[in-house]
């Protein structure tokens, strides 16, 4: 151990000693870790709107209307493959559909998507979940899994 480490740690142990017969609390010690990463930006955006139910005469089903908008700092696609998450308002996964996007997008520019849905199960309960919860309290996020570019390359996020 060097000089000054070991003066480092005189000096910690002492100053211990001051704040144990102060009754003053330690404070927590430094880290030197690096900073937590930053949420990236999605490459694809997601904004649902009017949820609805329709009961057929044979099967029932719940619908959405979607728009998709694609990241400034992404190139123009042709085709986009992902999922459609809803989640609580604690952000909880509750219930997911996967989704194609054949129609291209071009960064920044909304592409509307009416009618997303999935047929309703009565006895599933995370159906039930999208059933019952008001839109207002459900988060949907467009988690991106292959793209294909305009320009014909191709890249998985998987």
């Amino acid at each position: 151990m060097s000089d000054l480490e070991e003066r480092i740690a005189e000096i910690e142990r002492r100053l211990a000693l001051l704040e144990a017969r102060d009754g003053v609390q330690k404070p927590a010690p430094i880290s030197h870790s690096s900073p937590p990463e930053l949420p990236k930006t999605p490459l694809v955006a997601l904004a649902v709107s009017n949820k609805r139910y329709d009961q057929g005469d044979y099967e029932a089903h719940i619908w959405f209307d979607c728009i998709y908008t694609l990241s400034q700092v992404s190139r123009p696609t042709r085709a986009v493959k992902g999922m459609i998450e809803f989640s609580d308002l604690f952000g909880n996964v509750k219930f997911r559909i996967q989704v194609t996007i054949n129609s291209p997008l071009a960064p920044g520019k909304p592409l509307a998507n009416p009618g997303i849905g999935f047929t309703y199960n009565q006895f599933m309960q995370d159906h039930q979940w999208v059933l019952a919860t008001d839109l207002n309290d459900i988060k949907c996020n467009f988690v991106t899994a292959n793209v294909i570019y305009s320009d014909g390359t191709s890249e998985s996020f998987a």
